[in-house]
């Protein structure tokens, strides 16, 4: 219970720092900021991200956002695995139990799938916008973000499936 939390803390006090840290990243022409970032998928389009980015004068806060994304890397994929793991152990054997056991451990692939994309990412701010670059980061991205609400939604299912505790009043 105690590693979950610290996950769980560890996780969450990340997650808001990068949100805070996205928050300059929003401009009129980049309203998804770092998001839109990874999805770009073209050369044109993360081009165009950091041509705004540049005249915003935000590259570097882009850069902040990519170091912190590191340590959060390290962070959320362990978080859902104990999760998952915890919810697991208390579901009664079944479909969602056994989905559980596949995803515990896929969801770790999203450290290696966020760093992959964060140096990607990275590159592409210090080197500018490649095609190659952009559509291995929007891959990355996209199936770290699926792996991602695959875990959450499993999570939920879990909950919405684990037997209800009642508590009745005794009559002594």
């Amino acid at each position: 219970m105690i590693r979950w939390l610290f996950l769980a803390t560890l996780s969450l006090i990340l997650l808001l720092q990068l949100r805070g840290l996205d928050e300059p990243l929003r401009t009129p022409d980049t309203p998804q900021g770092i998001v839109g970032f990874e999805l770009a998928g073209t050369k044109a389009e993360a081009g165009r991200i950091l041509a705004a980015w540049r005249s915003a004068g935000v590259l570097e806060a882009a850069k902040v956002s990519l170091g912190v994304d590191m340590g959060f890397l390290l962070a959320y994929p362990f978080f859902f695995r104990a999760t998952i793991g915890g919810l697991r152990r208390r579901l009664r054997a079944g479909r969602v139990a056994r989905g559980g056991a596949a995803l515990e451990r896929a969801v770790l692939l999203c450290a290696p799938l966020d760093l992959a994309e964060n140096l990607l990412l990275w590159r592409m701010v210090d080197g500018g916008a490649t095609g190659w670059g952009a559509g291995a980061a929007a891959a990355c991205a996209g199936l770290k973000f699926l792996l991602v609400a695959g875990a959450a939604g499993w999570c939920l299912l879990a909950l919405a499936a684990r037997p209800r505790i009642s508590f009745r009043p005794s009559h002594d």
